[in-house]
Formats: C-alpha cells, sequence, structure tokens
C-alpha cells in the first residue's frame, strides 16, 4: 500500500480530541451532538479552535438541512501513515491540476518495488515528468489523457528498470583493475570540470546547477553510468552485430526497385466537347495539319497544367504494360515526345493525346560505395537494437526480483489517482 495524505474537515479532528479526553470508568452512551457544546473542562487547544464550526455544524443538523458532519478517519488510514491537513493549505505543486478539497486522498510516498536491490519510490519517479504530466491532461479530455497518461509512465518506467539493470550489469562486470581505473578517471575528469567552470568547487557546483539543476556529485555519477554503458555495450553487444558482404547483397537485392527506379512517362491530353467547344475542336485540327506540337496546342487554347493528365511508372514491356484501355495504348505507343496522337472519338467528346516526356530513374548499383556503407549502417543499427532488446530481457530475468508488471500498474493506479482527479 502507498502513503496517502487525507484531508480531514475540522468536525472529525474535533471529535477525535474529544474522545480522547474522556477517561472515565462510568459506563454511559456518547453521541456526535455530545461535542457540540462541550465543557470548558473538557476542551482541548484543537477543539477550541474548531468551535465555530463544530457549533455550526450542530445546528444545520438541528433545522433539518440535510447538512451531515463528516466521518472521523479511519484507524487504517491513521495506520498507513495519513496526516492532517486542510485543502486550502496543502502545497499546490504536491496537489497536481487542482488543489483538494475534504475527504480527497493524494498519494504522497510509496515504495513501488525494488530493482536491484535498490528501492523505487513513486515521488522520485514522478517528480521529474510532473509538469509534463500536468500539461498534457490539462489539454485533452478525460479518456484521452487517461491512454496518454498510462502510455507516458510504461515508457518512463520501461527507461527506468532498462538503466537500473545495465548499470548494475556493468559494475559487476568491472574487475579490481578497471574498477581503480574508473576511478582515477573520474576523479580526472571532477578535476578538469572544475577548472573548466571557474577553477573552484563552489564555482562549479554554481554552474552545473545553473544549467540544469545538478550538482556536481550528481553529475560526476551520471558521467560515470554512461561510461559504464558504453563499456557494457562495447562488451556485450558490439562483438554480436556482424553484417557480412552476403548480407548487404541480400539486402540491395531485397529493395532492388528502390535503388533501380522504373522511368516515368508523363502523358497529355486534350479534352474538348463536340457540341459546346466545335469551335476549339477546329483550331485543334488546322494546329495539329501545320505541324504544331502538343504543348504549343495546349498553351493557345488555355488548358490547366499545358494539358498534362496522368504520370506512370513504365514498366518493362513499355506503354503495352500500362493500367490504360487500349485505345490509350495505340495512340501513344511509339508516338514521339510532345507529338500530337490521333483523335480518340467518342459520342460527346473528343480528345488528342500526348506524350510530355519520359524520365529516366536513376539507377544505383550495388558497388556503389555510397550504397554499400548505407545498407552496412541500416543493417548494423537494426541489429544493434535487436541485440541490445534481447540483451536487455535476459537481464530482467536474471536481475529482478520483483514482478515488473505489478510495479508498472501500481505506478499507473498511482499517476491516475494523482493526475486525473
Amino acid at each position: 500500500m502507498f502513503t496517502t495524505l487525507r484531508v480531514l474537515t475540522p468536525i472529525a479532528i474535533a471529535a477525535l480530541a474529544g474522545c480522547a479526553s474522556d477517561s472515565g470508568t462510568v459506563r454511559r452512551e456518547i453521541a456526535l451532538r455530545d461535542f457540540a457544546q462541550p465543557s470548558a473542562g473538557l476542551q482541548t487547544d484543537d477543539a477550541r479552535a474548531g468551535d465555530s464550526i463544530v457549533d455550526a455544524s450542530a445546528n444545520a443538523d438541528a433545522s433539518g438541512d440535510g447538512a451531515k458532519p463528516a466521518e472521523p478517519a479511519s484507524s487504517d488510514s491513521l495506520a498507513t501513515g495519513t496526516q492532517a491537513a486542510s485543502g486550502a493549505g496543502a502545497d499546490p505543486k504536491s496537489q497536481g491540476a487542482r488543489p483538494l478539497g475534504p475527504g480527497e486522498s493524494w498519494p504522497i510516498e510509496g515504495l513501488v518495488g525494488q530493482l536491484n536491490g535498490r528501492p523505487l519510490f513513486a515521488d522520485e519517479f514522478f517528480e521529474p515528468i510532473e509538469d509534463e504530466i500536468i500539461a498534457l491532461v490539462a489539454a485533452r479530455d478525460r479518456a484521452e489523457a487517461d491512454r496518454i497518461l498510462r502510455e507516458l509512465v510504461r515508457r518512463r518506467f520501461a527507461r527506468t528498470v532498462d538503466n537500473e539493470l545495465v548499470i548494475a550489469e556493468a559494475e559487476s562486470q568491472l574487475s579490481p583493475e578497471q574498477q581503480e581505473g574508473l576511478f582515477a578517471w573520474l576523479r580526472s575528469f571532477q578535476e578538469e570540470t572544475i577548472a573548466e567552470r571557474g577553477g573552484s568547487r563552489a564555482a562549479a557546483e554554481a554552474s552545473l546547477e545553473g544549467e540544469g539543476a545538478m550538482s556536481l556529485e550528481e553529475f560526476m555519477q551520471e558521467q560515470r553510468d554512461e561510461v559504464l554503458v558504453r563499456q557494457l555495450m562495447r562488451d556485450r553487444i558490439t562483438p554480436r552485430v556482424i553484417v557480412s558482404w552476403r548480407d548487404v547483397v541480400q539486402e540491395y537485392e531485397r529493395r532492388f526497385a528502390e535503388f533501380n527506379p522504373a522511368p516515368t512517362i508523363r502523358i497529355g491530353r486534350i479534352r474538348l466537347s463536340t457540341t459546346a467547344d466545335a469551335e476549339r475542336i477546329e483550331v485543334v485540327r488546322k494546329r495539329i495539319a501545320e505541324g504544331k506540337d502538343f504543348p504549343s496546342i495546349a498553351t493557345e487554347l488555355g488548358v490547366a497544367d499545358g494539358g498534362f493528365w496522368e504520370q506512370f511508372g513504365l514498366p518493362p514491356e513499355g506503354v503495352k504494360g500500362l493500367q490504360l484501355s487500349d485505345a490509350i495504348k495505340q495512340r501513344i505507343d511509339g508516338l514521339a515526345v510532345g507529338a500530337v496522337s490521333a483523335p480518340i472519338e467518342q459520342r460527346e467528346f473528343i480528345s488528342w493525346l500526348a506524350v510530355l516526356s519520359i524520365e529516366q530513374g536513376t539507377k544505383r548499383s550495388l558497388y556503389d560505395m555510397d550504397v554499400q556503407l548505407g545498407l552496412e549502417r541500416e543493417l548494423m543499427s537494426r541489429r544493434e537494437f535487436f541485440e541490445r532488446d534481447r540483451y536487455l530481457n535476459t537481464l530482467r530475468s536474471r536481475w529482478t526480483s520483483d514482478d515488473l508488471g505489478r510495479m508498472e500498474a501500481k505506478l499507473i493506479e498511482i499517476a491516475v489517482s494523482r493526475y486525473l482527479r
């Protein structure tokens, strides 16, 4: 169970104080109304401070307007570390999106689980991303905010687990000589950092805190962890990331069309109505007889885009392999670029076609050095990701003593309780 802060009403506080002061040996029945006007001898400081609120609640109850005093806090909540606080006095930053009201709970701490013996607390987990969570939740409806919040918690938890496991594994692999070498490097690096950031420890601390609210010790710990992770990558993952020449050849063949794109053919069309465009049809026929090419005729008629109609990838069999009607393919097959085809006459329209251009795609050979290096880098990156993921799965099963699924579920439960009230 994670610890919660529960806001109690002043009535519940006064009632608890009154019960604690009643230590007589005479058996008697006690009701809440007995504390509405307590005698001066039985009043504690807390009870006197709450007199006006208790009286108001008692009067409201007597008048029958339906107001009821709040129930006192249960013994279970007191046993788990709940604290009494007023809704107005709670820390606004720790409340997330809005202030707490009387009777509402706010998880203030909680041991979620352990990673390699290191405890993971909810406050420590959420503090770096709290502002981001509040902004995301405020900008979306509840259903969308719930989905995003859960995904954000899952991603951060996965990164936290991976970091802890990798660093712990890297530390365990260090020999005594490597540990001494690492310590010497850190000491030298710290001296260099201090020299570069003002020449004194205080100046270096001020510089680091100004950049990222990080102390010198935290900065050195971060550098140490990065060195350990790189060393582990070199020792455990990099040797498994092997890309042979055969792998490069197979990848090139699999993506042959990408490196050898088909030529592109652009087709133009002038389409006129046999009834409404009789004059323009005569103009086209006259210009064709004069030997004008398609672009100039389309420009004279004001056809949009110079008469451009469709663009296709040209298959190996040429125009005959295009997904067009036989009538169109017969008229443009073998047609010179820019030449006007014979007309296609229909009941209501007449059309002329043309091949506007045929663009040959840039082909890149397997023996192009840039192609080889690019394919090798892609394959290495892909295999490195695979090997790293496989190695992390091995570490999870070997090192983690707690149930990661249960820890993740508890963090999501706390996040929803805090930020989706």
